[in-house]
């Protein structure tokens, strides 16, 4: 069968004789091909491939600016090649409420190597390397194993370019911190994704079709988790089992009223510990952190506006969208500025949202951006 993509986006007549030189092909075979789970094409390696306008890059003030690049320009960006990690290395698997990541022995430089090289053989080009942030980020890339197997399309795709497309792209942010034990770091992954979704429906078929962020899939997250660890040295049927086992935690977040009358986001988690889940937190509900300050709890983070999707949306995406679009009006052009703060509380840890100036923000904002928080932690 032809995808439901193709069939609301192909108008009937090109449709018809697509169906007929299909059905004249008879030396086609109608072997149907299972592909891999995950096969992914960068948007810079294949000049063809469509991708995403820029959804959610700010403009940096000049200290924050970080290095970005693509293709060929990408592996020159990277500089004189750190030595991999042998096969040998210790990693593991951790998590904490939803989150997962990676804890390896080994230093913060040859980590970083070694997943540089990993999102490359993994088919992505590198778009943004920040070292002092522990930033990796990749370039917008289609899964390619979500192309429909089947006789009609595959012979379609041979001369309708619209054929071949997903309609979906995926970037990945991979964070490396110090790890909470000596001699160890931490990696973490969070998932950006993208759609192709029509602004309206006419007769069936949609229309005005524009780029739109989709939530994030912690799937995917986990999938490359234990890929991950297979390029840090575990063997395939432990990292296996060791995503297997993860079984599902209580919450260990919820928010409540301070003394003062002021939401706070408490964790359940000693400080170094909430610092970094707050960080992926970020990262997976759409901020950009362009600065951050361990000695004092403190996240710098910017939302650059991405004009997601229209009020003529309805059903479950329009709920995502307004969640993800909590901080837009009318007026509103330039990225939102937040404090995301973090203190101890032993033996729990409290969040808290603060405005530029350094003052707690008690708006509907500020509250709206703990609960975002909160769903990420708990």
């Amino acid at each position: 069968m032809l995808s439901k993509e193709l069939l609301r986006r192909v108008p009937g007549v090109a449709m018809s004789g697509i169906v007929a030189a299909a059905l004249l092909a008879g030396c086609e075979s109608m072997t149907v091909s299972l592909g891999k789970k995950i096969d992914y094409k960068s948007a810079g390696s294949a000049p063809v491939l469509e991708v995403p306008p820029d959804l959610t890059t700010p403009t940096y003030d000049d200290r924050y600016q970080v290095t970005t690049a693509s293709g060929v320009a990408a592996a020159r960006a990277a500089g004189k090649p750190t030595e991999i990690l042998p096969v040998n290395a210790d990693a593991r698997l951790a998590r904490s409420g939803s989150e997962r990541w990676l804890v390896v022995k080994t230093t913060q430089e040859a980590a970083w190597a070694t997943l540089r090289d990993f999102w490359t053989k993994s088919g992505f080009v590198i778009a943004i390397e920040q070292p002092a942030l522990g930033i990796m980020e990749t370039d917008w890339a289609e899964n390619r194993a979500d192309l429909p197997k089947d006789f009609l399309q595959r012979f379609s795709s041979k001369y309708v370019s619209f054929a071949n497309d997903t309609y979906k792209r995926d970037k990945f942010r991979s964070r490396i911190e110090r790890g909470a034990e000596p001699g160890t770091v931490e990696i973490f992954i969070s998932h950006r994704g993208a759609a192709q979704l029509p602004t309206k429906l006419s007769q069936g078929l949609g229309e005005d079709w524009n780029w739109t962020l989709v939530p994030p899939n912690p799937e995917l997250e986990a999938e490359f988790l234990e890929r991950l660890m297979l390029a840090f040295g575990t063997p395939a049927p432990q990292a296996a089992e060791a995503v297997a086992t993860m079984n599902n935690a209580p919450d260990r977040a919820r928010i409540e009223k301070s003394g003062n009358g002021l939401s706070q986001l408490v964790v359940d988690d000693a400080f170094d510990r909430a610092w970094r889940r707050v960080g992926l937190a970020l990262d997976r509900t759409g901020f950009t952190v362009v600065d951050r300050d361990r000695s004092k709890g403190l996240y710098y983070v910017r939302y650059s506006n991405p004009d997601l999707a229209k009020k003529k949306q309805e059903g479950w995406l329009a709920d995502t969208l307004d969640k993800l679009q909590f901080w837009k009006t009318e007026k509103a052009e330039k990225p939102e500025q937040y404090r995301v703060v973090v203190t101890q509380a032993d033996p729990r840890s409290l969040v808290t949202v603060q405005d530029p100036a350094g003052a707690t923000d008690s708006s509907a904002n500020g509250e709206r951006i703990l609960a975002l928080l909160k769903d990420q932690l708990k």
